[in-house]
């Protein structure tokens, strides 16, 4: 069976861990928020806009082989 004072100890120094960890995210979130806006700003459109195609026609009223 495992101390229960050492069993304590190890999840004091889990939250520890934990709170130093979140404080460390706090500072880098922002830096990656500004990044990416910054990012999203200058990439350039996802849609490109082509000139309009011709529909074909529907019928083809030219009936002559293409080959001899």
């Amino acid at each position: 069976m495992r101390n229960i004072y050492e069993v304590l100890r190890q999840k004091e120094a889990d939250i520890e861990r934990l709170k130093k960890e979140l404080q460390a995210l706090r500072v880098v979130a922002p830096l990656l928020e500004e990044e990416l806006l910054a990012e999203v700003q200058t990439a350039p459109p996802l849609v490109r806009s082509y000139a309009a195609v011709q529909p074909k026609p529907a019928a083809v009223t030219d009936t002559k082989p293409i080959w001899p």
